[in-house]
């Protein structure tokens, strides 16, 4: 069906199509829209933008998504590189593994650094940071790249895990920038929920 190559806001508009196209074949589908791209990118949005019909049939509920919370949830998180994942696909090795075999080999995981990461969060928020004390994916998983990628480049994890290292790492992933959109939203986020969810 064309409508599944459409982007997103399409896709949202085209939505009724493919549900009523399944629906005559007796297929019965499910939508989940995850983590919206914007700041309270709502239904409200999508009505407005001309899409009543699809925020009225479509978008019944939401959840706020939260970020990083600890460094046990952070430790979880990067511990997805270290098992769960496979790289390259086939080889039966961790995606840690896969990218510094050397490292891995002398006891390097990803999950062991998540004090580190989570300090250099921490210290890179914005002077006067008002905003909830949880810290993006995006922030999580730019960082843990390029970390990986300067150990699979020949770097010692050692200096590349160091607490000044990430703190350039984290700076270099526009951490302080988006931290301060989220402060920004944050007497909002107050006003909404009366509090930080």
């Amino acid at each position: 069906m064309k409508w599944l190559d459409l982007c997103a806001h399409d896709l949202y508009r085209q939505l009724p199509y493919g549900f009523n196209t399944l629906a005559e074949r007796l297929v019965r589908l499910c939508v989940f829209s995850i983590a919206s791209m914007q700041f309270f990118d709502e239904p409200m949005g999508m009505a407005l933008s001309g899409g009543a019909h699809v925020a009225a049939r479509f978008m019944l509920t939401s959840e706020p998504f939260h970020g990083v919370r600890s460094t046990e949830e952070l430790a979880y998180v990067m511990a997805g590189y270290d098992r769960g994942t496979e790289w390259p696909r086939g080889s039966g090795l961790s995606f840690t593994q896969g990218v510094a075999p050397d490292a891995w080999d002398r006891g390097f995981r990803m999950e062991h650094h998540a004090e580190g990461l989570m300090k250099a969060m921490s210290e890179g928020l914005p002077s006067r940071y008002q905003g909830p004390m949880e810290f993006p994916m995006k922030t999580v998983a730019q960082s843990c790249r390029n970390v990986l990628l300067r150990i699979a480049g020949g770097a010692d994890w050692r200096d590349v895990t160091s607490p000044q290292s990430w703190q350039k790492v984290v700076a270099g992933c526009g951490h302080m920038a988006l931290m301060s959109m989220v402060s920004a939203v944050a007497p909002r986020l107050r006003q909404r929920s009366g509090k930080f969810a």
